[in-house]
């Protein structure tokens, strides 16, 4: 090996690199801009989540300690934590409640609680989940456990063995034993794998369209910007279509996920992800000089897209500066709507805010194509 012309070689793809400023910018600003986003969402704290509150609680006397209300201790141990917010909530208004999102769960406490405890020297706490985010609902559970052995603590002591016993039964609104991890996380995974490819593909497509001279030749004539780019959107969105169709068959029949609503209903939603991703797509790559240019759009574009639309961290615990953004991006939506129509059951007409996000984000991501498409590569 003639260490020379290595030395020489290297020292061109330096210059080569250097006069692309904006990949200099990229490799030095990008992944300060993403460790940064990242270190601000694990360290933000979340808000306090509301927790419904059935209490039938009649009391009992406790040995040693008199008359207590084991519930009213709970319930007050949540108002000094800052991790639940106890909503009291009549019996018959717990499940409506559930289903409107007004919390992320309910506890009941039934008449004889302290009964049960004073005489089995044992807690056991009701829970029902809303149950269609995993994330929300281990923090929910999580969180009722710690505050149930806190505010229980001083009872303890006439416990076998100084501890105190305490479990939670939990039952989902949303789901059910059949549901594993993957079927509760395939929603936002869906919509991310789905939005990705389209994008990537568009991108380098449509770039490598101009590259040609197609696009240029295409402007020469009659046809309009918005033609030519209305033309290219239905074109690639074909091929969209049908990979999406083909991803969601192959996790419903191979995989095996499962799935409470309908699958048509599915598809539309993927099907208005998939015309944002194209539209997105060509939009972007007339930025683009060359296909390395395309995969900066990755952590500059996709990877914030990915930490706020709730894909990680639900969307209600982000910083309140991200929320408004978060609400901006279509994979929250889409990702919010194929969440309620994947584990809730729910329909189009439920899920008709998303799509009309989604509907209007693409339509946006059209005309800015339109009105930003070149002659020619700059």
């Amino acid at each position: 090996m003639n260490r020379k012309r290595v030395i020489t070689l290297a020292g061109r793809v330096i210059r080569q690199t250097l006069r692309d400023r904006r990949t200099v910018v990229l490799f030095l600003i990008g992944p300060l801009i993403i460790v940064s986003l990242t270190a601000l969402l694990l360290r933000s704290e979340g808000r306090p989540a509301p927790l419904g509150i059935v209490n039938q609680d009649e009391g009992a006397t406790v040995l040693l300690f008199g008359q207590v209300r084991l519930a009213d201790r709970i319930v007050a141990a949540m108002s000094e934590g800052d991790a639940l917010v106890p909503v009291p909530l009549p019996a018959d208004e717990a499940e409506a409640a559930l289903r409107a999102g007004r919390v992320r769960g309910v506890v009941t406490f039934p008449p004889d609680f302290s009964a049960s405890f004073a005489g089995e020297r044992r807690v056991r706490l009701q829970l029902t989940l809303e149950g269609s985010n995993p994330l929300q609902a281990t923090a929910v559970l999580s969180a009722l456990m710690q505050t149930g052995m806190r505010a229980l603590a001083g009872l303890a002591s006439g416990s076998a063995g100084g501890e105190l016993p305490l479990s939670v039964d939990v039952t989902y609104l949303y789901g059910g034993p059949e549901y594993d991890l993957l079927d509760y996380l395939a929603p936002p995974y869906l919509v991310l794998i789905v939005f990705f490819f389209v994008f990537l593909l568009t991108t380098v497509t449509f770039l490598r369209e101009r590259s040609q001279g197609t696009v240029e030749r295409l402007m020469a004539t009659p046809v309009t910007r918005l033609e030519i780019v209305t033309g290219y959107m239905l074109g690639f969105l074909a091929f969209a279509l049908a990979d999406a169709a083909l991803l969601l068959g192959f996790t419903v029949t191979v995989i095996g996920l499962h799935y409470a609503g309908n699958l048509f209903d599915m598809l539309v939603i993927e099907s208005l992800l998939v015309m944002v991703a194209v539209n997105l797509g060509i939009f972007l790559s007339t930025f683009a000089r060359n296909e390395f240019q395309v995969l900066q759009f990755i952590p500059l574009v996709i990877l914030p897209m990915v930490l706020l639309s709730g894909l990680l961290f639900p969307v209600e615990d982000l910083p309140g500066l991200f929320q408004p953004l978060a609400y901006l991006l279509p994979l929250t939506h889409a990702s919010d709507a194929l969440r309620a129509i994947m584990i809730r059951g729910q329909g189009l007409a439920e899920v008709g805010v998303q799509i009309v996000a989604l509907l209007l984000t693409g339509m946006i991501m059209l005309a800015l194509a339109a009105v930003t498409v070149r002659r020619e590569v700059a």
